[in-house]
């Protein structure tokens, strides 16, 4: 008897952090600059492991608790400065996973936090709106837009976000 009692409380515990809404700020970036070699998983480009210290340089003041990491190894690279530096943890998520990595931030007890995600350019815009900016537009960032920075912040407990740079100014490819 005393198991269960033990097991529902647990549950209970678990439901209501999976219930608490975003308080805190939640900075998402695109990865930095990709290496273009034929592999699955590429590294940072020199511009893009510059990109990387840009960010912790702009971010390591802001009391970032955790960051929060695709499994491509170009999210992870771009975490590195800023999770050597702050000595915090990183947590994983599927890409492509939106509801799993908010019931990631809930059950790290990051709801309330600030915390960093950083994720590809055909992810963000549905991170947002999954954060409760439900206007936000649908469309990717552009494939050569690596210096975006987004601040989702729960002003009154709605979602709004705001779009600032870092870092040097990405530049479109030149048209042929």
């Amino acid at each position: 008897m005393k198991v269960l009692f033990i097991f529902c409380m647990l549950i209970v515990l678990q439901n209501e952090t999976m219930a608490q809404p975003f308080t805190g700020k939640i900075y998402i970036v695109r990865h930095a600059e990709k290496a273009t070699v034929p592999e699955n998983d590429p590294p940072l480009t020199v511009a893009g492991n510059k990109r990387a210290g840009d960010l912790m340089r702009k971010l390591r003041y802001e009391c970032i608790r955790r960051t929060y990491v695709s499994q491509a190894w170009r999210t992870q690279l771009t975490a590195d400065s800023l999770r050597i530096r702050l000595m915090i943890d990183t947590v994983h998520y599927h890409h492509d996973n939106y509801d799993g990595l908010l019931q990631s931030v809930r059950l790290h007890a990051d709801a309330g936090r600030t915390i960093l995600i950083i994720a590809h350019s055909n992810t963000i815009p549905a991170i947002i709106r999954k954060l409760g900016v439900l206007n936000y537009p649908q469309q990717e960032i552009p494939a050569w837009q690596f210096d975006n920075l987004f601040l989702v912040t729960f002003p009154g407990g709605v979602a709004k976000v705001t779009k600032t740079k870092y870092g040097a100014t990405s530049v479109p490819p030149p048209t042929p």
